[in-house]
């Protein structure tokens, strides 16, 4: 099943509810999210999603942004991993994404399903969909979590879980402006932690990860080739994420090193550190960039 049921179970936010803060990230890409338990009642359930593209999300490919398709795949993998390991929950430690097509129509349709649940991990795979295109497949992913101790955290939801499709807030913030990544240009590119980009453990969203990696590997590219391209003609593909170690204190900056370019593709290296964390690695990324 592919089409979301009713959500008058009242899970989701409705327009001029306030914002859970656990969902503060997804819910401005406005991720509509629903399960679908397993046929024989045993195995992890299939989590679907439907996003749309707004205007102020879009990016220089034409559609949505690749960090903000790596947000919303964390989202829905996140949840579809925690439910399955329920009881206890996840945290992301790494996530792979592969980028086929840029230039989206839109709503893109998300689907998310656990390719093996263990004692200590979850490993979940994802496709996208642009519903506006005729279904043509724009992205795949495979997510890996580890299973953690809830430390006294309760996760008890109605079953199956069914979480709207958000409202569309009046003067949206850019990516950049909601991510509080500063502005600039070069090698390195700086975030602020604000609480908005927290989880409910209080650490760095992984997506707003995703979203510095994107942002600084382009300005990364821009600035190897000397002025010859401007930011609005680059626009990251594939995207891998090695999360290493928590975000907790901030502010967050990614360091990137452009490893060469060949046919209008070049590949970056991006190491994040928390600079108030005795500036320890936190994360490690490879970006395929573009030139549009």
């Amino acid at each position: 099943m592919t089409t979301p049921p009713s959500a008058s179970s009242g899970v989701g936010p409705d327009a001029g509810q306030e914002v859970d803060r656990r969902r503060h990230v997804s819910d401005y890409f406005r991720l509509e999210r629903w399960e679908v338990p397993a046929a024989d009642g045993g195995s992890p359930s299939t989590v679907f999603g439907r996003a749309p593209i707004d205007a102020h999300q879009r990016g220089a490919g034409g559609g949505f942004r690749t960090g903000g398709l790596l947000t919303s795949l964390d989202s829905l993998g996140g949840m579809t991993s925690g439910l399955a390991a329920l009881p206890q929950w996840i945290v992301t430690t790494s996530l792979m994404a592969t980028v086929s097509e840029l230039a989206h129509v839109g709503p893109l349709r998300l689907r998310a399903d656990v390719l093996r649940k263990g004692r200590t991990s979850v490993v979940t795979t994802l496709e996208v969909f642009d519903e506006g295109a005729d279904d043509k497949q724009v992205a795949a992913a495979t997510m890996t979590c580890a299973v953690l101790d809830a430390n006294g955290m309760s996760f008890e939801f109605p079953r199956p879980l069914i979480l709207a499709m958000p409202e569309l807030q009046p003067d949206p913030l850019a990516p950049e402006e909601f991510f509080c990544i500063e502005p600039g240009e070069g090698l390195v590119t700086r975030l602020r932690l604000e609480d908005q980009l927290r989880n409910p453990w209080g650490i760095l969203h992984g997506g707003a990860v995703a979203m510095l990696a994107d942002e600084a590997a382009c300005r990364a590219t821009v600035a190897a080739r000397g002025g010859g391209i401007g930011p609005d003609g680059v626009a990251a593909t594939d995207l891998v994420l090695h999360y290493l170690r928590p975000v907790k204190v901030g502010p967050v900056e990614a360091r990137c090193q452009v490893l060469g370019t060949r046919g209008g593709r070049s590949v970056v290296r991006v190491a994040i550190h928390d600079i108030g964390a005795d500036d320890r690695m936190v994360t490690m990324a490879s970006v395929t960039v573009l030139a549009i």
